[in-house]
């Protein structure tokens, strides 16, 4: 299906938009990018998205555009699209260059890229689903959101060879995060996750359950947990733009809990389903 898509001002079917075979971002994945989730044709924590789009801008040294730009980019690409329920992506690179150099030379034109893709929305708690333990063999600034994803996709594809959705992640026993999604656990009633160091990239969607929590008055410490207490935990879930809240209820052969979704968890997930309700009735 031809979608709109948006490139270096351009407003062009997604098969017209050609992007320079020496573009930072294709030889080098010299680039980063976020994912913004829309519900009803309205963006989900924009400001937020567009902080953290800007943070990671700035840690790389691309000039950012301001944010009216930004927010006039993304309500234009829901618009052209008539797009109802989508994901909306950003990608940025450094530009293109007339030869392969591995320095970038001279002030370059960052090249901007926009999208968006179908969301299915839902409004229930989603079944808990599988994870698998894996080593977090990526790199060590993980807090900026680059396009550069091939440990994240390897981990990925192991993880799917062993029944999961996702890996759990750590370095050395001490969890980090998954492939494209933050972990929380509850362990006697207080929600744990680890801290938003440069190991882990801290998704909006975490940022957001935090506030929630705090809402809702649960005892909350970000600090970081290991894999030796994966046997202790009463709940475990995921969070993203995509799966919001998605309960866990086994970590390779760890059976969570009794494997269904925790009291913890679904009061957090209906918290967040009650934020799209709100954002939609605006």
């Amino acid at each position: 299906m031809t979608t709109t898509v948006y490139l270096n001002g351009e407003w062009l079917a997604s098969e017209q938009a050609k992007v320079s075979v020496f573009d930072r971002g294709f030889l080098f994945s010299d680039g980063i990018y976020e994912v913004v989730p829309v519900y009803q044709g309205h963006p989900f924590l924009l400001e937020l998205h567009l902080q953290r789009l800007h943070r990671s801008l700035t840690e790389i040294g691309i000039q950012t555009p301001t944010e009216d730009f930004w927010n006039n980019l993304v309500a234009e690409l829901i618009q052209r699209n008539a797009d109802s329920d989508c994901l909306v992506y950003i990608q940025v690179t450094m530009g293109a260059e007339a030869q392969r150099s591995h320095l970038p030379t001279g002030d370059l034109q960052p090249t901007i890229f926009a999208c968006s893709s179908p969301l299915h929305v839902h409004w229930q708690v989603p079944q808990p689903a599988k994870v698998a333990v894996l080593d977090d063999i990526r790199w060590q600034r993980c807090d900026i959101k680059s396009i550069s994803l091939l440990g994240n996709i390897m981990l990925k594809r192991k993880a799917a060879a062993r029944g999961a959705i996702e890996p759990l992640l750590h370095r050395d026993g001490r969890i980090t995060e998954g492939a494209s999604c933050n972990y929380f656990a509850v362990h006697q009633g207080k929600l744990l996750t680890p801290p938003a160091d440069h190991l882990i990239l801290a998704g909006i969607t975490r940022t957001w359950v935090l506030h929630l929590a705090q809402q809702l008055q649960i005892d909350t410490v970000e600090e970081p947990i290991y894999v030796n207490q994966l046997h202790h935990f009463d709940e475990l879930f995921l969070t993203s733009s995509s799966r919001e809240v998605q309960p866990v209820g086994q970590i390779d052969d760890i059976i969570v809990g009794n494997g269904q979704c925790g009291e913890v968890t679904a009061r957090l997930a209906e918290a967040f389903h009650a934020s799209k309700r709100h954002l939609i009735q605006e």
